[in-house]
């Protein structure tokens, strides 16, 4: 099975929260359950003229839209996700997201160090993971989940193939 890094399009501009620093950062969401992070997460957006409230937002956590979290659970019913709204107060539009309780597993690096690739054994039967990368971290899905994402008209996805060894 193949599998891709997730990621914003280059070409859009996603939502950046104001506000964040030790609610939704990468290390205290990992030292918190689902449980213990607020029930309602509501943090205003920097002003740009081109941003777009696209599907995945990488910074500062990895986040998803409505529509995605529906495709995710599809393929992984029991996914714990914490929920925050991101509002523009200027123009006046919101938009709900979801931050998945992922998995992490390690990747290794090509002979060369350029390229990463994954570990088919250690993947197993995931869906969607976090890969860990000396000091990244990367979010990975399978490619029928992508499809499935894609099919659904998702706005502002990057995708990179990496290799699975």
């Amino acid at each position: 099975m193949k599998y891709f890094i997730v990621s914003v399009d280059g070409n859009y501009v996603p939502p950046a929260a104001i506000g964040w620093y030790g609610v939704i950062d990468r290390m205290t969401l990992h030292k918190k359950k689902a449980y213990e992070v607020q029930k309602h997460l509501l943090f205003l957006v920097e002003k740009h003229m081109q941003m777009v409230f696209t599907d995945v937002v990488a910074f500062p956590c990895f986040m998803v839209s409505g529509m995605v979290r529906e495709a995710i659970k599809k393929y992984a019913p029991f996914l714990k996700y914490v929920r925050v709204i991101l509002f523009q107060k200027e123009e006046g539009k919101s938009m709900a997201y979801y931050i998945p309780y992922l998995e992490q597993i390690p990747v290794g690096r090509d002979k060369d160090g350029k390229g990463i690739y994954l570990d088919g054994e250690k993947a197993g039967n995931r869906v969607i993971m976090e890969a860990a990368d000396r000091d990244r971290l990367h979010i990975v899905m399978r490619m029928d989940l992508v499809e499935s994402i894609l099919r659904r008209g998702a706005v502002g996805i990057g995708l990179k193939e990496i290799k699975v060894w």
